[in-house]
């Protein structure tokens, strides 16, 4: 594997202009990407606050910096990216600094200032605009037209904030969904969904997003097309925690490709629940049980998905018409340390974003979909946890 760090300083000679609310630039300086975007692989590392760029079909790994402000932290976290715009889009949490909790995954729901989305140009990964969001940003995905951004937030602070005050109305938990436009950066739409909502996914005809509401477990349905954001929740089972303090956790939203069903991802409640959009229910009798944690899984066929898992790290293959577990893949900690998300490149082949100790670098892997064996590995930047692809 060939590593490369590229010094990248933010912007602070360059014109900078801030109209209704977004500040236009170029404000990074960018660097050289000697691999070509048809075969890139794009990561945020939330840790060390740059974005790394992996060579699918070899060894080139190239780590830029997304440092807009030198004295705060980035924390780049989820991105997608917009081929035909030659753009990136990516989530700026500015966390609280390290240190001040020993718990790896205390900054994540707990910054207190405002997050920022920003658009990199693909070529150099130069940031040449951002545009305020709210606190703790969390999922980044783009309709499927990619005329719009959906950034949820995923804002435990405020819902500890509001549990601490007691007799406060669950509603006052909620966090936006926040959509922008992908051409002009201006923000088009919100509306306060659920309680630290999560993952998201888009249906093909981006009028529908189906988002997973960690802190009150449930899954919120949003009318993309209306107005006012319509949204509706459904409970993920009959034993909710209250909110604040799930019982099942749903991290991730995830639809099948004929889009009849969505995944939920459950943290707490360490499962695979089936959400039928026909009868608008969450199918109890379907839910796959897996003794792990459930973070980001992608399907790699028709009814056959993977999952990566933490407590014990590893990923497990699931037949989702049978609901069984058709595979299990180990992982050691020096391979792979904290699995957090799975994603499938047009050409079929799987990769998997390994978290590490958070304090060094983590990995990225290629995984051979029959045998879950490791293919290749990439060593990125610290606490990688979003990857999408330049084809």
């Amino acid at each position: 594997m060939l590593g490369a760090i590229v010094a990248a300083s933010g912007c602070s000679g360059c014109k900078k202009e801030r109209v209704d609310g977004i500040t236009s630039g170029p404000l990074t300086r960018g660097a050289t990407i000697p691999t070509p975007a048809a075969r890139a692989a794009y990561v945020t590392n939330n840790g060390s606050d740059s974005i790394s760029v992996i060579d699918r079909d070899g060894d080139t790994v190239t780590t830029v910096p997304v440092d807009l402000d030198p004295d705060a932290r980035e924390a780049p976290h989820h991105l997608v990216v917009d081929p035909a715009r030659k753009a990136i889009f990516v989530a700026l949490a500015f966390p609280p600094e390290p240190g001040q909790k020993k718990d790896p995954h205390a900054s994540h729901g707990n910054a207190s200032d405002r997050g920022k989305l920003a658009r990199l140009a693909l070529e150099d990964l130069a940031v040449n605009a951002v545009v305020d969001v709210d606190e703790n940003p969390g999922d980044v995905v783009s309709t499927k037209d990619r005329r719009r951004i959906l950034v949820t937030h995923f804002d435990m602070k405020r819902a500890m904030d509001v549990a601490g005050k007691g007799a406060a109305s669950p509603a006052t938990m909620f966090a936006e969904l926040v959509l922008i436009d992908a051409t002009t950066m201006k923000r088009l739409g919100s509306r306060a969904i659920c309680t630290a909502p999560h993952g998201v996914a888009v249906t093909e005809d981006s009028r529908t997003a189906f988002v997973a509401c960690y802190g009150s477990d449930e899954l919120a349905i949003v009318d993309l097309s209306s107005e006012g954001l319509a949204t509706l929740r459904i409970p993920l089972g009959a034993s909710q925690g209250v909110p604040g303090v799930p019982r099942y956790g749903p991290y991730s939203a995830t639809l099948s490709p004929d889009e009849q069903i969505v995944l939920v991802a459950d943290l707490e409640g360490q499962d695979i629940r089936v959400f039928d959009r026909a009868t608008k229910r969450i199918l109890p009798e379907r839910t796959v049980p897996l003794a792990a944690k459930a973070f980001m899984p992608a399907f790699i066929g028709p009814t056959t998905i993977l999952i990566p898992t933490q407590a014990p790290d590893g990923i497990v293959r699931v037949d989702i018409a049978t609901g069984k577990v058709t595979g299990r893949g180990t992982l050691t900690k020096a391979e792979c340390a904290l699995p957090h998300v799975v994603k499938v490149a047009k050409d079929g082949r799987v990769y998997l974003v390994c978290e590490g100790d958070h304090t060094k670098a983590g990995s990225v892997l290629e995984i051979d979909k029959e045998s879950l064996a490791t293919i290749r590995r990439w060593e990125v930047g610290v606490y990688p946890d979003g990857i999408d692809f330049g084809e």
